[in-house]
């Protein structure tokens, strides 16, 4: 089977969250399993994507609502580890802007995302098309997998406008990986697609708006999200989709994401002061007391105490609004700690959080309100726990850095933070349930949890978990056992491609028995 994946962004070319993670690692680990994969995002003017290896691979014209367009198409290399295809389409004008989703200069988003994101998908089709013309392949194994409400209008394209009658029958899957956002707009701009059936166009619409995203999800073959939990979730909060998600539920799988083990290797990251070790007790105590003092040249701290990190967008699905007042109950309790930030979001909370700075003893607190890929790999390393107080996490990958780096993981029990961080017990962990071999959930499974779990959520009892966190951090040989059974647990992408993978087989199975 041949694999095109169309998406916004895709890791390292294009990131702007979660997606670009996703979209950058899983093509890579199906090509490894055996289905060849293509990757086509925009071409964006942003400085990942020009210092990328681009080369110019072909052109071609395509019709649009907007006249006559020409697209360039480039290849994509980063490295050698890339075994998906990569390409980026540039639509000048429409796609060639200084940000993926928010204009740099005015700060906001771009007031024609919905025009741009057809665009790209309907160049998106036509460079599909012209590909497999160029190589002369045959459409009857390929498959097209859309990201998020920016290629949802794919499987409608395909099945019900003349202009992509060549692809009709192509089985499609939509991942969700961050339901609450749809790119709804308004209904007059269904005169913006290519020619369809009339009475189709109830497919397009949903509570008298044209909704991408609710389209995707009725006309997709099927639909996946990026863990157990946020499927459930969705059915009761779905920003208005919750009735859709019920009606459509049986073609509805989550598959929990998986890390980039290239990228986030403990062992060998060269972000790092130095390479973590869990073989023995006393080198994992060493190598990540190293850390540890490498972010004191970052951060004001005092090494004596453990140091919590919270890592990400100051927004409030990530329960960043909270943090305000979590930080004045800790320090005016006087919980002895270190509380570091990295991040960036609502400028309000930017400024309430640097309000808050203080290295006075016995709480020290310090943010950095910046993006710093390698300062947050360091943040894993140095960091006795990971505090994510979400409110929503479609799955999560920062608490899956932080088990691998040494980190355990505070989290609140949403999502696919329920998926893969359990209460912990009183117990000493003992082994890793299951095999790595292994595809479903249960291999996240550690009989004795991974982390501490927020189930109430309010600024007391984060407080008061905060406290356990820390008395905890003073039971040494305990805290280095935790360590070393979290870095165990398998969040590879070879297990989520599998899950995947099955996903793929029985939407071919149907289509040769159609």
């Amino acid at each position: 089977m041949m694999i095109h994946h169309i998406a916004a962004e895709a890791y390292p070319f294009a990131k702007a969250g979660g997606l670009g993670d996703v979209v950058g690692s899983l093509p890579n680990a199906l090509a490894e399993q055996g289905s060849p994969s293509t990757v086509w995002i925009p071409y964006y003017d942003i400085p990942s994507l020009n210092e990328a290896h681009l080369t110019q691979a072909w052109g071609f014209s395509f019709p649009s609502a907007f006249g006559t367009l020409s697209a360039e198409v480039f290849t994509l290399r980063q490295s050698q580890k890339e075994r998906a295809s990569f390409y980026a389409i540039k639509v000048s004008t429409w796609t060639d802007r200084k940000g993926i989703y928010i204009d740099p200069e005015s700060g906001h988003g771009y007031w024609d995302e919905f025009q741009r994101t057809l665009v790209f998908q309907l160049a998106a089709l036509h460079a599909i098309r012209s590909n497999n013309q160029r190589h002369d392949c045959s459409t009857k194994d390929q498959i097209f997998h859309c990201h998020d409400h920016h290629t949802a209008l794919i499987p409608f394209l395909i099945e019900h406008c003349e202009e992509f009658a060549h692809f009709k029958g192509i089985p499609t899957v939509l991942t969700l990986h961050n339901g609450q956002y749809h790119g709804t707009t308004d209904l007059s701009k269904v005169s913006l697609l290519p020619y369809y059936d009339p009475s189709k166009q109830g497919l397009l619409e949903w509570d008298h708006a044209l909704n991408p995203l609710a389209c995707g999800i009725k006309c997709a073959w099927h639909v996946t999200t990026v863990s157990p939990s946020y499927v459930e979730e969705l059915k009761r909060s779905s920003n208005g989709l919750e009735g859709l998600m019920l009606m459509e539920e049986a073609k509805i799988t989550g598959i929990l994401n998986g890390i980039d083990a290239t990228v986030w290797d403990s062992a060998r990251d060269p972000h790092l002061a130095a390479p973590l070790k869990f073989g023995r007790k006393d080198a994992l105590k060493r190598s990540k007391e190293l850390n540890r003092q490498a972010l004191d040249e970052h951060f004001t701290l005092d090494l004596s105490l453990p140091i919590v990190a919270f890592i990400g967008r100051l927004v409030w699905e990530k329960g960043a609004d909270m943090l305000p007042s979590v930080i004045h109950s800790i320090r005016s309790e006087g919980i002895p700690l270190n509380f570091i930030l990295l991040g960036t979001g609502n400028p309000e909370i930017h400024h309430q959080l640097t309000a808050l700075n203080t290295d006075s003893k016995p709480t020290y607190i310090d943010t950095r309100l910046e993006y710093n890929e390698g300062l947050a790999h360091q943040m894993y390393a140095g960091s006795d726990f990971m505090f994510m107080p979400s409110r929503v996490e479609p799955c999560g990958l920062n608490q899956m850095y932080a088990m691998t780096y040494g980190a355990i993981p505070i989290v609140s029990n949403v999502g696919g933070l329920k998926d893969t961080v359990h209460p912990m017990t009183d117990s000493v962990p003992r082994k890793i349930a299951a095999s790595k071999n292994e595809s479903s959930p249960s291999t996240l499974q550690n009989p004795n949890g991974h982390g501490f779990v927020i189930d109430d959520f309010s600024v007391q009892n984060i407080v008061g978990i905060l406290r356990q966190a820390v008395d905890f951090w003073h039971q040494q040989d305990e805290r280095l056992a935790w360590m070393k059974a979290n870095h165990q647990v398998d969040f590879s992408w070879a297990r989520s491609a599998a899950a995947t993978q099955k996903v793929y087989e029985n939407l071919q199975s149907k289509r040769i028995g159609a």
